[in-house]
């Protein structure tokens, strides 16, 4: 027998890719892997990843900024398939490394395997612009978008918009750019109420081009108004596996990342995904997040976003392994079949995050410590980084911490010193 063959015994390792900002993600993905016996290569375009300490990380290869110059991923993939004698999977954990692979994706033909939705396709997704032109065609429910292109239609967008409105970038990551308020940047929307703020934070983004945000209609009601529909879609173009979350809250508060998350059952909203992914045709794993209006009931599909959540190991906790099922189809393995019960009422939890999130909402009166406290204590919690049974990446990340504590504290010492120098 081939001994680089994939087998019960010796499984093909799979390729994680580690980029700048995602941190958790890929982190999940190493251990949705692992817990399924399937050792992970991570590829990072940093040195030391938390993910690359994990204990089913067999090996990691630093690319540096392969999302800027994704030649030096594919050199990497390609040195893995001669080294491997055969192509390895390779799974994105967040927009910035798919966008790298679709750039690479007509030399991955026989270098990587990796499932997912057409390179046009994906890129649509991507873009909020060519995403509500998607929309429009399929029908989906998604709130009205506008796209200006000049202060000048702001401006008479501003008189005859319905307040609130909420204005995003155009792609994940478009305002991490010179001159944009790294605050602004990390949110994933802001709320404006007039027309006034609009131009405000329009003249304040202008100068790096206006191609990079939208102008939404706000969907009203609190964070826990939303929900992700997860889902692994086969070559048949069907779901195969699909599950819900919750949001409970988020960082940046309202309009950020999930730091907070529980399971939940939801068949009609995952039927109804269900079929929206069916008219797309989408392949691989795809995540859905739908806000609820609480005036009307009515669930609007805010963005798809095609290729594995922040919340793969709490899926995987729960029931639903979507990286582990995605490996066993691409390496040709015998399927296993989904938990019999899918267990809700499971959390995840971004402590320090949470914990900023929280803040905020008792600073505005929408959240008390009492039911805080609760929250820290449920019992079926699963954390971003601490796992008993996986303990490399929490002491590199807590180590990493108290390095740079220390180097911002030594350079206060010095900076006094030499005032008192002077």
């Amino acid at each position: 027998m081939n001994p680089l063959r994939p087998t019960s015994t010796n499984p093909l390792p799979a390729v994680v890719l580690a980029c700048r900002g995602a941190p958790g993600a890929d982190l999940n993905l190493v251990r949705s892997l692992g817990r399924a016996g399937v050792p992970v290569i991570v590829v990072g375009e940093y040195p030391f990843p938390p993910s690359g300490y994990s204990r089913h990380c067999i090996e990691f290869i630093c690319a540096r900024d392969f999302t800027l110059q994704p030649e030096r991923l594919l050199k990497v993939l390609r040195e893995l398939r001669m080294r491997h004698g055969q192509a390895l999977p390779v799974f994105a954990s967040a927009d910035p490394d798919l966008r790298a692979l679709v750039a690479l994706h007509a030399d991955l033909v026989g270098t990587a395997l990796w499932v997912s939705s057409s390179p046009d396709m994906i890129a649509r997704l991507q873009d909020q612009r060519r995403f509500a032109e998607l929309a429009r065609q399929h029908e989906l429910p998604v709130p009205a978008l506008h796209a200006p292109r000049t202060l000048e239609e702001v401006e008479a967008l501003g008189r005859v918009l319905a307040y609130p409105v909420v204005v995003k970038p155009s792609q994940a990551g478009s305002w991490h750019r010179p001159g944009i308020d790294p605050a602004l940047a990390r949110r994933c929307a802001v709320r404006i109420d007039d027309a006034d703020a609009l131009m405000r934070l329009c003249c304040q983004l202008a100068p790096q081009g206006l191609e990079h945000l939208v102008i939404q209609d706000h969907v009203p009601g609190d964070v826990d108004e939303q929900w992700t529909v997860h889902a692994c879609i086969a070559r048949g173009g069907s779901p195969v596996l699909v599950a819900t979350t919750r949001t409970l809250r988020t960082w940046p508060a309202d309009f950020g990342a999930a730091s907070h998350l529980e399971t939940v059952s939801m068949p009609d909203l995952e039927a109804e995904a269900g079929a929206m992914l069916r008219r797309l045709r989408l392949r691989g794993m795809v995540s859905m997040n739908f806000r609820r209006d609480p005036r009307t009931g009515r669930m609007w599909l805010l963005e798809i976003n095609p290729r594995a959540s922040g919340a793969s190991l709490l899926l995987a906790r729960a029931g639903m392994n979507l990286p582990a099922r995605v490996y066993d189809e691409v390496c040709g393995r015998a399927a296993m079949p989904p938990a019999v019960h899918w267990r809700t009422g499971l959390r995840y939890r971004h402590g320090l995050a949470d914990l900023h999130a929280f803040l905020v909402r008792r600073r505005e009166g929408r959240e008390g410590w009492l039911r805080y406290l609760f929250s820290l204590l449920h019992p079926r919690t699963v954390f971003r980084a601490f796992d008993p049974s996986d303990m490399g990446p929490p002491v590199q990340m807590s180590t990493d911490w108290l390095l740079r504590k220390l180097r911002g504290s030594g350079r206060w010492v010095w900076s006094r010193l030499g005032q008192g120098a002077a």
